[in-house]
């Protein structure tokens, strides 16, 4: 970085990925309603993962998988990229 160069504005960073993250979760829903509309004429059930948990192929069903998997990643990812943050700002110094 250059030593003139202006700092951004104090979180800034975060509301863009909280925004982006909320859009991908709604998203994730929206496409999970969509499939549970269509699929639900072809069958009743889904296995999750190739699991032996299943879901039913209804809306609602199918939009929740799809909010709660998609929140749960993006909470992970997002987490790692905080504490990569955070040890990036320690110096690699996991103790300070």
């Amino acid at each position: 970085m250059h030593s003139d160069a202006e700092a951004g504005r104090a979180g800034l960073g975060r509301k863009i990925m909280l925004g982006v993250g909320a859009t991908v979760v709604l998203l994730s829903g929206g496409i999970g309603w969509l499939v549970g509309s269509n699929g639900a004429v072809e069958l009743s059930e889904a296995a999750v993962l190739g699991t032996g948990v299943t879901i039913p192929v209804t809306p609602a069903a199918v939009a929740l998988y799809g909010i709660a998997v998609s929140a749960l990643l993006l909470g992970l990812l997002f987490g790692l990229v905080e504490l990569a943050s955070r040890l990036e700002g320690d110096g690699g110094n996991s103790d300070a």
